[in-house]
């Protein structure tokens, strides 16, 4: 376990856009423009803005913004509220082979450090890259207890590594902060989301604000643990750690490139089946009151997504019944599928009634390389449509979503809460943050209140 530790921070106090693959590089960039779009999308949520301010409020050093906000808080303070925006949609990029969402985490983390450090905007990107491969890395390796929520658990240490990177660690610095980091993440409960609980997006706020406030920990002189990723993730809040699954490859294979990036505004395990009505719409016109049943077979994991009637709109997001009910009355999968008014439409709860969710071993076999699913759609007429997807739309092995597609899907999202023209202005310079000089002065065109 040692020789984890050390590898993954030589990995990242080594890492510099020079010596990356461009591809690697590439995909920092895709990750950084997607989370800050779905951070400002959240951050117009009315919790998510009162939250911004209260963090604001209670700040005594305000030296860093929260997005979106016209807010400016302590670091610590600032990674919570970012991060805890950034999921409130369910829109925020991952990864299927952690099972988790790394970049929610290093670019929050990232971004607050990066403005109280005032880093250039190529320091910033190095260390998101690095951050999410050391926390992706000890993800691979973690068998979290079950229905533990991977949100607030072992994705801190990725924004712990960012954080520390940006501070100027070596490497004895940030294995401290990594080992510390180990001890500051939640005993997080998946049930949560399912039941339409918020206090689920305060997992990534917490985990995010952790990563930071270890870094600053280790500067005050705290120390850790010798192996805290070996206690914690081993026999704490993981049942076992794989020390070969994390360092598979590494240096060789980067994680951040097999992510992926969402379409629709939901979880997940919800996608394969919307991908799979969607296709049979494409193909069909299907009037609600023609549906007489729908069957979906998939994975375990997307089969326990199988409330006919969520009780609020964060509730929907983990409903498969619920999306594909709603996509076939407003022909619509992003953050108006999930409203309070969609929840409560009385065509898309008799629709999301007739939706039958059923775990397949055979398809639970495939994963993690795929993610299927199988829909069949029973007319009143006696026709029964049915199409499969392997991997959903957005996955970097299938159909990944162009560099187009994202900055489109940014401008949407970002439009909800800063000036219309600030976004094209920030969209541009978050496809070349390389080049920004002090990310300080560059975080302005977050903060509406200001020119």
């Amino acid at each position: 376990m040692a020789d984890l530790i050390n590898t993954l921070t030589r990995l990242a106090t080594s890492i510099s856009l020079e010596r990356l693959p461009s591809s690697v590089v590439q995909e920092g960039r895709r990750t950084l423009v997607d989370t800050v779009g779905v951070i400002l999308a959240g951050a117009a949520e009315p919790p998510a803005h009162s939250l911004a301010g209260q963090m604001a409020k209670d700040s005594v050093g305000q030296t860093s913004t929260i997005l979106g906000s016209g807010d400016r808080a302590d670091t610590v303070w600032a990674a919570l509220a970012n991060a805890t925006a950034g999921v409130w949609h369910e829109f925020d990029p991952g990864n299927r082979f952690v099972g988790g969402h790394p970049a929610i985490y290093v670019v929050s983390a990232g971004l607050a450090v990066a403005e109280r450090e005032g880093s250039s905007g190529r320091r910033l990107l190095e260390a998101i890259i690095a951050g999410y491969e050391v926390g992706a890395r000890v993800g691979l390796g973690t068998t979290l207890r079950p229905g533990m929520d991977p949100h607030g658990s072992w994705p801190v240490v990725g924004a712990a590594t960012t954080a520390g990177l940006l501070m100027g660690y070596d490497n004895a610095d940030l294995r401290q902060t990594i080992n510390l980091s180990t001890t500051l993440n939640l005993a997080t409960s998946c049930v949560a989301g399912y039941e339409g609980a918020t206090i689920r997006n305060v997992y990534a706020g917490f985990g995010a604000a952790m990563g930071v406030f270890s870094a600053d920990l280790v500067r005050d002189g705290f120390t850790a643990e010798r192996d805290g990723i070996s206690t914690v993730f081993g026999s704490i809040a993981g049942e076992f750690f794989d020390v070969e699954k994390a360092l598979g490859d590494i240096g060789r294979r980067w994680e951040i490139t097999r992510g992926y990036h969402k379409l629709y505004a939901c979880a997940r395990c919800v996608h394969p089946a919307l991908d799979s009505l969607i296709a049979i719409t494409n193909e069909h016109d299907i009037a609600p009151e023609e549906v007489e049943r729908i069957e979906v077979h998939t994975f375990s994991m997307a089969a326990t997504m199988n409330n006919i009637a969520p009780e609020n709109s964060f509730a929907a997001k983990f409903s498969i019944p619920h999306a594909l009910a709603s996509y076939l009355v407003l022909k619509d999968a992003g953050i108006a599928a999930y409203s309070d008014s969609a929840v409560m439409d009385p065509c898309i709860r008799t629709l999301a009634a007739k939706v039958v969710v059923r775990v397949s071993w055979e398809l639970n076999a495939c994963t993690p390389a795929e993610r299927p699913a199988i829909v069949r759609v029973e007319l009143r007429d006696g026709r029964a449509l049915e199409r499969s997807s392997r991997l959903p739309i957005g996955e970097f092995d299938a159909e990944p979503l162009s560099d187009d597609a994202l900055s489109g899907k940014f401008m949407k999202l970002a439009l909800g809460s800063l000036e219309p023209d600030n976004v094209e202005i920030m969209l541009d310079k978050l496809w070349h943050i390389d080049t920004v000089l002090d990310i300080s002065e560059f975080i302005t065109l977050f903060r509406p209140d200001e020119e």
